[in-house]
């Protein structure tokens, strides 16, 4: 690259850039079962019987930067516990990509995660919360382009998904969010 394609790179404030800035809306969207943010976000049912999925489903281009995930329980937690459930999940819960004509795989983590210290092996962004009494929220913040060196590109059609095969009923409150770039 020439000098003077190097100085041509930049924003809209005319600060220069490594890469071309971005031009799309930024947008945050709950995995609900109808895949386009509406409906039921808070997944906190009995899905053991049967896996039941969750999704965005990218109807434009869209650049996901950021997973987000918030489990809420009335107890403390315990490592070796999903939120408050003791002993954590029987199937626990796994992340795919569906791309319609190829099929679905696997993303972030080679197995289903059923353990609260589990999230720690796919991000450092985890925190865990204590407000008045024993309730606890443990907050998920998986930065996509920095755990992963990029953000996840979906192109129209594809589809992220969060596959829950168990009982969950017992939180307050669980929610996976994405956050990103419609392009």
């Amino acid at each position: 690259m020439t000098r003077q394609a190097t100085v041509n790179r930049r924003d809209q404030d005319g600060n220069v850039c490594t890469r071309p800035p971005l031009d799309g809306l930024p947008v945050r969207k709950f995995l609900t079962a109808a895949g386009d943010g509406t409906g039921t976000y808070n997944l906190i049912g009995d899905y053991s019987a049967a896996p039941q999925d969750f999704s965005f489903l990218a109807v434009n281009e869209v650049n996901i930067y950021t997973l987000l995930i918030a489990i809420s329980d009335n107890a403390n937690f315990n490592q070796g516990d999903y939120g408050a459930i003791v002993g954590g999940l029987t199937n626990g819960i796994g992340f795919f990509l569906n791309i319609p004509g190829t099929g679905e795989g696997r993303l972030i983590h080679p197995v289903n995660l059923k353990f609260n210290y589990e999230w720690l092996s796919i991000t450092h962004n985890v925190s865990l919360t204590s407000f008045a009494g024993i309730a606890q929220t443990l907050c998920i913040g998986l930065q996509v382009s920095n755990d992963f060196g990029m953000p996840l590109q979906l192109l129209p059609g594809w589809r992220f998904i969060v596959r829950l095969n168990d009982n969950f009923t017992s939180l307050i409150s669980q929610t996976f969010g994405i956050r990103g770039i419609f392009l």
